[in-house]
């Protein structure tokens, strides 16, 4: 058993990583209008809870594009790859330290 109070969000954090990586690569082959929303949503809950994890990056580039569609500017698809990649990046390193 971990001494780590949060280690159980830690391991469901790393798990919604998983499935936002997946979630993103569809969204990436959608029309920037039909994606938009889903992609807001994401984007939202990813910078809030990465920063509650102490990883200041992969908040900053969720938070940039949430503020980019909420002031309904276009997101081109490599800032959506780069969090993809960091997202990936993520949750290898969490793989290989054991923790997020």
């Amino acid at each position: 058993m971990s001494d780590d109070p949060l280690a159980g969000l830690r391991g469901r954090f790393i798990q919604r990583c998983v499935e936002d990586i997946a979630t993103l690569r569809t969204l990436l082959s959608q029309d920037a209008d039909i994606r938009r929303e889903p992609l807001r949503i994401v984007a939202h809950r990813l910078s809030g809870i990465a920063g509650s994890f102490g990883n200041a990056s992969l908040s900053a580039l969720a938070g940039n594009i949430d503020d980019d569609l909420t002031q309904d500017q276009h997101v081109a698809d490599e800032k959506i790859a780069a969090l993809i990649s960091s997202l990936e990046s993520h949750v290898l390193k969490s793989q290989g330290s054991g923790e997020p």
